[in-house]
């Protein structure tokens, strides 16, 4: 009677799906290296989402419940999201070398899917748009906006 109740004891089992360990990249596709983000991955089947800091070489391990367990088997979609600071100063051009196209922070328009696999390796290699670069024709324009105010 008392193995009965251990059973259904409700919390004995965390319900944790299995995870397989993910490591990758993240590159321009002109192949230059993503320095900083992170890759988050959302199961289709399961909606369970597993993400990894983007280190200054644009490699990552992912995380879903523990640290570095990487994410559960099956298609997923994912992102890449960089949160970019913006100056409200005068004259202040930001950057935009380095940083990837806003379109990847959304799951509804990165258009980036991956296959995590239970029997082998998960190496992911993940390639995405850079912002466009400004032109000097853009530049001037912006300098003259910004002395009519």
């Amino acid at each position: 009677m008392v193995l009965l109740c251990v059973f259904f004891i409700p919390g004995c089992s965390d319900g944790r799906l299995k995870t397989f360990p993910v490591k990758g990249k993240v590159l321009f596709k002109t192949g230059s290296t993503v320095h900083v983000g992170t890759v988050e991955l959302k199961s289709r089947e399961h909606g369970v989402q597993a993400r990894g800091t983007i280190d200054q070489d644009g490699n990552f391990l992912l995380t879903t419940y523990t640290e570095d367990d990487g994410a559960v088997a099956g298609m997923h979609d994912c992102v890449v999201v960089q949160f970019i600071m913006a100056e409200e100063m005068k004259d202040f051009k930001p950057s935009v070398l380095g940083v990837v196209h806003p379109r990847y922070a959304s799951y509804s328009t990165s258009g980036l899917t991956v296959e995590i696999k239970a029997d082998s390796p998960n190496d992911l290699k993940i390639e995405v748009d850079g912002v466009k670069k400004v032109s000097e024709k853009d530049e001037a324009n912006h300098d003259e906006s910004q002395h009519k105010k």
